[in-house]
């Protein structure tokens, strides 16, 4: 009864280990450096099927701090390779499990090999990775919302308060005023509507006009493109050379006279004829004068003269300006 209790005792030990103690033991080990979230009756998957499980965990002699994890395949179908690798994954949110990643070696392992061991992280490592650094930047903006929230107190004092309700009380009459401007703006138009219409009723009429004569213009145009090759064909340049040689002559002319040549530069540039008109003129008037003075010393109605002639302006200046040269040595 006692050795029947003790055998009872290990196949119920095992059986809740998960552990078939009549099927053989294909017990295999892998090392790792963390083991977290792996224990005892561990599941061993391989593409997700379960062909094992863990028996046992056990810190290594060597003081690396290494764990040798040993587990149990008991998928007589499988064989592992030599280069077979054993690696801690996560196989749901809570669950850390072994996969087996088969090898391209072609020896296979034998019982009792130490296999490659590895870890991926689990998905409170990976959301800790991917959110530490959102947790970093959260931190960033917060601290600069709170030094921009600073500055604004520091800004918005009464005074700022004040000026600000004063720019919206500007703002609010400029808007006022751009509603009482497209009022009025509206007023206009409606009451421009009839200009406006016969404005563009007039300017349909003038379209209608130039489509209806469309021929005329045409024509005219090509008129123009006529005289503009006639004028690009030679005679632009001929009219233009003939202004130039009109020109060249007119400056000749200018020339010659300010230069005193021709009767025109003579008149121009000699005063000679300007002081004996000058000098006619005044001899005329002296004459008239003279004439005024004594009719009778030019001509009588009976035949005959003054005896005493009285004497004239003329009289006198010629006597002055006899009197004049004589004085002159």
């Amino acid at each position: 009864m006692v050795i029947g209790g003790i055998v009872l005792l290990y196949f119920g030990i095992n059986y809740l280990k998960g552990l078939n103690v009549l099927q053989g033991r294909n017990l295999y080990y892998a090392v790792y450096g963390d083991v977290s979230g792996i224990n005892d009756a561990s599941p061993v998957l391989y593409n997700g099927m379960k062909v094992g499980q863990v028996i046992g965990t056990e810190m290594l002699p060597d003081g690396s701090g290494r764990i040798a994890v040993s587990f149990q395949i008991h998928e007589k179908q499988l064989q592992l390779t030599k280069d077979s690798k054993a690696e801690i994954f996560s196989s749901d949110f809570f669950t850390r499990s072994i996969r087996i990643i088969q090898g391209t070696s072609t020896e296979p392992a034998a019982k009792g090999d130490t296999l490659n061991g590895g870890a991926q992280l689990s998905l409170t490592e990976t959301v800790n990775q991917q959110i530490d650094p959102l947790k970093r930047k959260a931190e960033g903006m917060l601290a600069n919302v709170d030094s921009i929230l600073t500055s604004l107190q520091l800004i918005l004092n009464v005074d700022a308060r004040k000026d600000i309700d004063a720019s919206f009380s500007s703002l609010r009459g400029t808007l006022d005023n751009v509603r009482n401007t497209t009022q009025r703006l509206d007023a206009l138009l409606a009451a421009e509507t009839t200009t406006i219409h016969a404005a563009l009723d007039n300017l349909n009429k003038v379209s209608a006009t130039l489509a209806n004569n469309s021929d005329e213009m045409g024509r005219i145009f090509s008129n123009m493109d006529t005289l503009a090759a006639s004028l690009a064909d030679g005679r632009l340049d001929k009219i233009m050379a003939n202004v130039t040689a009109t020109s060249d002559q007119l400056k000749a002319t200018l020339a010659s006279v300010n230069d005193g040549k021709g009767t025109m530069g003579k008149l121009m540039k000699d005063d000679s004829l300007y002081v004996n008109l000058n000098q006619a003129s005044h001899q005329l008037d002296l004459l008239l004068e003279d004439l005024r003075a004594n009719p009778n010393r030019y001509f009588s109605v009976f035949g005959k003269k003054d005896r005493l002639p009285k004497l004239s302006d003329a009289d006198i200046e010629r006597i002055q300006q006899s009197y004049q040269k004589q004085q002159t040595p």
